[in-house]
Order: C-alpha cells, then structure tokens, then sequence
C-alpha cells in the first residue's frame, strides 16, 4: 500500500510540475475554458448582484425630484429621507415595478444616514393591521414594527449608520444599521369594501414622517435634507453597465462577512469590493463570458420566477426576506416583490398551474374549495386574500374592479357546513357573483394567496399543506 500511495504522490506531482513548466500549453492557452468559466461566474455575480441594482435603481429615482412629482400618485415614492405615500389602493391602473398587492396601502422610503441619523416617527394604531419593513440595500430584512412587532405602538425610531458616535434625544429608540442605507415599506390595512374608511388610513399615512437628527433636535419635524452621498448615483451605462454599478455599490455596502467567500471568486472576472470594475484590463475571453452572462441573465430570472419556491399541493411557497445563502431566491424577491415579508408577518403562495399541473388559462373557469377546517388560521388583525395577476406580474382589469378575494370581501358566501368556494374565471359564475374573483378572458394568468399574520400552522411546513386550496377547472 506504501508503494500505491508513494505513486500516486509521484504522479501528481508531475501532473502539476509539469503545467507550472507549460508542458500542456493547449489546456492553459483553451480560451474557450476560460470563457465559460467567466460566463459561470458572471451569472453568478448577476444573480448575486440583483438586489443591490435595484437598490440603486430606487435610490437613483428618489433623487429626481421633477420624476418624483410626476409619479407621485402613483408610487409610493419621495426624495431620499422621505416618506412617500400612495394614498389608494393599487388596481390595474397602476404599473408598479413589482408586485403590488390590492390588501394594504403603501408608505415607503430609502433612507440614507451617512451625514447623520434619521428619525422615523410612527402613530399609535391598534385597531388595524399594519407593519413596517425595513431591509438592508441586498433587501434582506433587518426588523419590523407595527400590529405584530410592536404591539400596533408608534413612536420615534433612529436610523444611525455604522461609525456615528453621538447622542440621540430621549424617547428615540436607535436601530444600529449594517450599512448608511435601508428601504422602508410601510403597509396599512385596508380593504375597497370599505371606501370609506380610506381617509382615517390617508390620516395615518401622514403622520408616517421621516426626519434628520439635526432638525429632530429643533422641532423641525418630517425635514430631512438630501444627504451628501445622494450626488451623482444611478445605473451606469455601456455594455458593462451592470457590473460598473455593482462595483460602486459592494464598495458603498461591502458585503457581510458570511458572504466573502462567495464575492471573492468573483475576482476573476474583475469585480473586488471598493475597487472600481475595469473590463478594459481582462482578458478577451473573459469579456466575452461576462458579456454572454448579462444577456442571458434576464432570461435566467424569468425561468426563476416561474419556479420560485417551495412547492406545496400546487402551490409554490415564496422564500421569505431573509435569505442567507438563497442568492437566486433573494435575486428573484428583489425584482418581483421588491420587499417580501418573514413568514411571521405573511406567507405568500403563488401559481401558474391548477390542481392537475396544468397553465391556468383564462379561456377555463376553476373552483378553489375550503372545507370549514381548512381556512387559513391567523392571529389578531390578521387576515388572508386571493389576488389575480397577469404575466406582468400587474393586477388584471375587469368589469367589477375586483382584483382579490378573501376574508375580507364584504358579502361572500359560506356553505352550511362553513366550507367556502370561490370561482376564478372571466365571466360572473351566476348565483355565485360575491365569490367571484375575475380572470382575464384569456391567455395565462398567476393567483397570489397572502396569509397576514398566519399562525404557527399556516406557517410550520408540516401543517401549511392543509391550509393550501386545490385550484381545479371546471367544466
């Protein structure tokens, strides 16, 4: 055995010396190796870098202030280190560059305290659902507040960068960020069955106001000035565009620790945190691969999103915001939902498929059966909802501006022994019009279920399976 082992070392050894002597040029001259490694990575650190394209993206708009004014109806948006507010439900009039849910108002905001900490101040609100998402500039959520996290009670949150030593007045509660810049997404309750009851929301909307410590100190409340790092941000341009933005955002949010291992391969190709990227000094064949890898990202992502999680009697259970190594699920959060919940706050579901595994198809009608048992179980204030979505991922017009169903919808009908049917198809199903939710009249279309606040067995994989209607055609 000492002498199989003695010459397998020999072996090896020559194997290596005799590459280090270049006595297998054609292997280390192969470009077209050295390309589709290059192409590897660049998928990877596509993928990888997603998330903080679309901070940029998001960050870049809140610094437009004529763009601003223009969408301000229609986006949550405002300048950085304001709080942006849509004051109405999303419908199919909206195009939003993610998916909007039709369940809760928005508020949002990207913050930025590199000059200084910012304040967030929130009403108290115990009579309705409502939460606040805070998610670092990879999306991944750092902490939440509102009916769950926080008993529905308000108050003043500072954010403060890392490195800032000063004070904060008292009664603010400091949140210690990983990085200067987080997004804020602010949801309340609400449902269109009751319209009226829009104004108290818009009320508590404004009182959602984001202000610099400096003006928090002298009264001057919901004042925040653009800070210094707001000049000169957006998505680079060129054919190389997306790698020179993600260079610029790993040296402004360097990536966590757990992380490094994954960004260093991405050496190769030319991307090092808080150095700039430089295609001009890679090889060609590199260039080539990472040029193969953006146009064929895109494509990755769409297989992505119709294969996005966990699949459970024909539904697909989305991953939720706080990912860990799951950088393809976090790519794909980051694009479609921008923010998407814990699990603690909301589970989401989604499909494109009925129960037989076949394309919903807006030409077929289908039933979604509950027995009584199998509602979706939540806490206090919480709820569940059935939304309709085309392929844009946008809400689907129809003749009732319906475009979810769920607990929620005033007038929907139980059965005697408490099982629920809803019907999802294009036309009213007659008799049956308050559990109706419309598809389009044709072509493919997506069901999103949301269960706010699920209990511990809608939540626990073991359990959920019984909360999951099948979605079944009918003839």
């Amino acid at each position: 055995m000492k002498h199989v082992w003695k010459g397998l070392i020999s072996a090896l050894l020559a194997v290596t010396l005799g590459y280090a002597a270049g006595a297998y040029p054609q292997v280390a001259a192969d470009e077209a190796a050295l390309e589709e490694w290059a192409y590897s990575l660049g998928l990877q650190a596509y993928v990888f870098g997603l998330p903080l394209i679309v901070h940029e993206r998001e960050y870049a708009l809140r610094t437009d202030a004529a763009k601003i004014e223009r969408i301000r109806d229609k986006c949550p948006c405002a300048m950085i280190n304001e709080m942006g507010h849509k004051e109405h439900l999303t419908t199919a009039a909206d195009v939003m560059p993610y998916t909007p849910n039709n369940d809760t108002v928005y508020s949002g905001a990207v913050i930025d305290a590199t000059d200084e900490p910012v304040i967030l101040s929130l009403p108290d609100n115990e009579d309705r659902y409502w939460s606040v998402q805070v998610a670092d500039p990879y999306t991944e959520n750092t902490f939440y507040l509102g009916s769950r996290a926080s008993g529905g009670k308000g108050g003043h949150y500072a954010f403060v960068a890392p490195g800032w030593g000063g004070q904060l007045p008292e009664g603010v509660t400091p949140h210690l960020m990983d990085y200067s810049s987080a997004f804020v997404g602010v949801r309340f309750g609400f449902t269109s069955e009751d319209s009226e009851d829009l104004a108290l929301v818009n009320t508590l909307q404004r009182q959602v106001v984001i202000t610099s410590l400096s003006n928090f100190w002298q009264g001057k409340t919901g004042q925040a000035p653009l800070p210094s790092s707001a000049r000169n941000r957006g998505i680079a341009s060129g054919e190389f565009g997306f790698f020179h933005t993600m260079a610029s955002q790993l040296g402004r949010y360097p990536p966590a620790t757990v992380h490094r291992s994954t960004v260093a391969q991405f050496e190769l190709i030319g991307l090092v945190p808080g150095q700039p990227f430089e295609p001009d000094k890679l090889a060609e064949p590199i260039r080539r691969g990472l040029l193969r890898a953006l146009e064929q990202g895109p494509a990755v992502m769409n297989w992505k999103f119709l294969n996005r999680g966990t699949r459970y009697s024909g539904w697909d259970k989305l991953p939720e915001g706080r990912y860990g190594y799951s950088y393809f699920a976090r790519a794909a959060g980051a694009i479609v939902g921008l923010l998407v919940h814990d699990s603690e706050e909301a589970v989401y579901l989604g499909t494109f498929q009925d129960a037989d595994g076949e394309l919903l198809d807006g030409s077929k009608a289908y039933r979604i059966h509950f027995d009584a048992d199998e509602l979706p179980p939540v806490q206090d204030k919480g709820f569940w909802s059935l939304t309709m979505y085309g392929t844009d991922f946008q809400l689907v017009k129809n003749g009732i501006d319906r475009f979810s169903i769920g607990d929620r919808t005033r007038g929907l009908g139980f059965n005697e022994d408490g099982s629920l049917d809803l019907y999802i198809q294009s036309t009213p199903p007659e008799g049956r019009e308050s559990n109706w939710l419309p598809s389009p009249a044709s072509g493919m279309f997506r069901v999103v279920y949301r269960i706010y606040l699920p209990l511990e067995q809608a939540r626990d994989p073991d359990t959920l399976e019984k909360h999951l209607p099948k979605l079944e055609a009918v003839e």
